[in-house]
């Protein structure tokens, strides 16, 4: 899977069910070239200027489903 295919997907708290945002970016490691966290941004309410708005990193490991339209996440893995 290409990460342009995950790219602004909206990710979903498993647990809540709450949306959490978009994913925006990920962080490889540079000597493997593997996906190490999402990047997501753009979730939880807040307004335009709150701190709530900051980008998120959400390792991999916690991603339990990718679907054609979302990316559920388990907070507490």
């Amino acid at each position: 899977m290409r990460f342009s295919d995950i790219q602004k997907k909206e990710v979903i708290d498993a647990k809540k069910g709450s949306f959490m945002g978009f994913i925006q970016d990920a962080t490889i490691d540079i000597s493997t070239g593997k996906v190490k966290a999402l990047h997501i941004g753009g979730g939880e309410g807040g307004s335009l200027f709150s701190k709530d708005r900051q980008e998120k990193k959400v390792p991999l490991g916690n991603v339990t489903t990718i679907g054609k339209d979302i990316i559920l996440v388990d907070k507490e893995s």
